[in-house]
């Protein structure tokens, strides 16, 4: 099957819902993210993308720090600017929020 379907189209389905673009991308590189790490596509509108629907808001630090409508994490197409990434030190956020929850206590599960 993945022989056939590179034979009639454009694009590929290496694994799961990946694509791979056989496409010139070249424009990405210049594109302004305004400060921010990562560009996604927005689906924000889909309620099970806000941040409501995984982290556990009855913990004070959650509540106090994140807003439940916020949207979270999407699939689709990310963009990463690593130079800003580095910049903000997102590698140390990431490690304190980790550390912070030692229990999973932050996370709905499931």
């Amino acid at each position: 099957m993945a022989r056939d379907s590179q034979d009639r189209y454009p694009f590929q389905y290496p694994q799961d819902d990946d694509i791979v673009v056989q496409k010139d991308l070249t424009g990405l590189w210049s594109l302004d993210l305004k400060g921010k790490v990562i560009g996604v596509v927005e689906t924000s509108g889909e309620s099970f993308h806000r941040f409501d629907r995984y982290l556990n808001f009855s913990k004070p630090l959650i509540s106090k720090t994140f807003s439940p409508r916020a949207c979270g994490w999407v699939f689709g197409m990310n963009i990463f600017d690593l130079t800003e990434r580095r910049k903000q030190n997102i590698t140390e956020v990431y490690h304190k929020w980790q550390n912070l929850d030692g229990g999973y206590q932050f996370q709905i599960l499931g």
